[in-house]
């Protein structure tokens, strides 16, 4: 099983929280339940387990009356446990955390050109 796209949500970054008492993240990935199927994204695990230091993003925004970028996780591929033995490794296109991205002048900026919201790849031996 794979879920991926953009949530609008991670830990801490919902009003609907308080309602559930989770994020909808926490929902999906079966953090702290007891369930039959526990989804994984080795970014989602850092954010949801990590409180201090530094996190992956997947968009960054501009907010006007700050004059600055609010950078976010929020973009997601989940795999199912049975995925997890086809060795699979995610990529953020993050040009501003992805070396590779950032060494490339025009990916570089088709991808800040492109939206708010960076890529993330999944590749997994089949």
């Amino acid at each position: 099983l794979i879920v991926l796209g953009d949530l609008n949500d991670g830990p801490g970054l919902d009003e609907y929280e308080h309602l559930f008492g989770r994020s909808s993240l926490e929902i999906i990935t079966g953090e702290g339940q007891e369930t039959a199927l526990t989804l994984f994204d080795p970014h989602a695990h850092g954010a949801l387990t990590q409180r201090i230091g530094a996190i992956h993003t997947t968009a960054r925004f501009y907010i006007r009356d700050k004059k600055r970028y609010m950078q976010a996780l929020l973009d997601y591929i989940l795999i199912s446990p049975d995925l997890m033995a086809r060795r699979p490794v995610w990529r953020i296109w993050h040009p501003f955390d992805d070396p590779g991205c950032w060494d490339n002048r025009d990916l570089r900026e088709a991808l800040l050109a492109a939206s708010d919201h960076f890529p993330v790849t999944l590749d997994l031996e089949l």
